[in-house]
């Protein structure tokens, strides 16, 4: 049974059931609490179906830990749709079928450097990332007091440095060209958005009509990467995009993020431009801002950075534009 508990700004959820220790957490938001609540009750149904009733199951798999967590954290996530595959791919391989009451720091070891012949070091950060929440998660979420996390502990790869993609202008022509010619007229309209804002391709796919303040010229964003809302302000191109869509649903851009994928690699290929993320778009945009002369804490207000080191990553300006601007001082 869950009960909720407003403290301050935030709800306090606990569910409880009989045989297992109480689960707790805390939200912004009452729905986010509630949706938490459901997974924690249908981890419980799980559990009891499988007569694990007690509370401490040590004797887990790696990809039995791994399957817990997709059902009841994973969803809770905004990155739940990339997340749930990656936890897939980890379960297929040969350390998901170790225990996790006797897995070593020496089996991670192994399991990183054999990930490493295979893809990039921000890949397999990211996948040993996911296995020490997961860890961490059952020591102190589902009871598992005395288990160990030897992740934690162990070398992580090196990330590298951030993109710095920027679009030509050439570039940027032949891709408006290339997206214009989809059969699905949302992917030019996303494209030309993501430019127009720097949003995040989920937040934009995720934009509905009640969040839009066309007459203020603002978007409100309840669902964000670092779980704050946000209140982007929307330039005459945005609102040229978003005043060219059709109110047939709820969401402002009516397409899937499958089918945005797949139509923005075509895309891209057709113009053939090389080595081009569609997260770039995200780069071009918030270097864009600076470019125009807009300071650090307004950059910060559209982009939703909360650390400006962080926000310095995603920004590459172009010195040929800041001539003019050192001409003036």
């Amino acid at each position: 049974m869950a009960t909720f508990r407003k403290r301050g700004e935030r709800w306090q959820v606990q569910v409880r059931r009989k045989g297992f220790p109480a689960r707790s957490n805390t939200f912004d938001q009452r729905r986010d609490a509630e949706r938490w609540a459901t997974l924690q009750e249908r981890d419980f149904d799980l559990l009891e179906s499988r007569g694990e009733v007690g509370a401490v199951v040590p004797n887990l798999s790696v990809a039995e830990l791994l399957s817990r967590y997709r059902l009841t954290v994973v969803p809770t996530k905004r990155s739940a749709y990339s997340e749930s595959y990656l936890v897939a791919a980890i379960e297929s391989r040969p350390i998901g079928a170790l225990r996790i009451q006797s897995l070593s720091q020496a089996d991670i070891v192994r399991y990183r450097d054999a990930r490493l012949m295979e893809i990039g070091p921000a890949g397999v950060a990211k996948e040993l990332r996911l296995i020490q929440h997961a860890l961490e998660t059952a020591r102190t979420t589902w009871g598992f007091s005395g288990l160990k996390n030897p992740v934690r502990d162990i070398r992580k790869p090196s990330e590298p440095r951030g993109r710095e993609r920027r679009l030509a202008d050439a570039e940027e022509k032949a891709l408006l060209e290339a997206v214009a010619m989809c059969r699905n007229p949302y992917v030019a309209k996303v494209v030309r958005f993501a430019l127009a804002t720097g949003m995040r391709q989920g937040e934009i796919l995720a934009m509905t009509w009640a969040n839009c303040d066309l007459a203020s010229r603002v978007a409100t964003l309840p669902f964000t990467k670092n779980g704050r809302v946000r209140t982007v302000p929307l330039s005459r191109e945005a609102l040229a995009v978003i005043g060219g869509c059709p109110r047939s649903g709820e969401r402002v851009f009516d397409i899937s993020l499958e089918s945005l994928k797949q139509a923005w690699q075509r895309a891209v290929k057709r113009a053939k431009i090389a080595d081009l993320h569609f997260h770039d778009l995200r780069h071009e945009a918030i270097s864009r801002l600076f470019e125009k002369g807009l300071e650090m804490p307004e950059v910060m207000m559209i982009s939703g950075h909360t650390d400006p080191r962080m926000l310095l990553r995603y920004t590459h300006l172009n010195a040929r534009k800041l001539v003019s601007k050192l001409d003036a001082v």
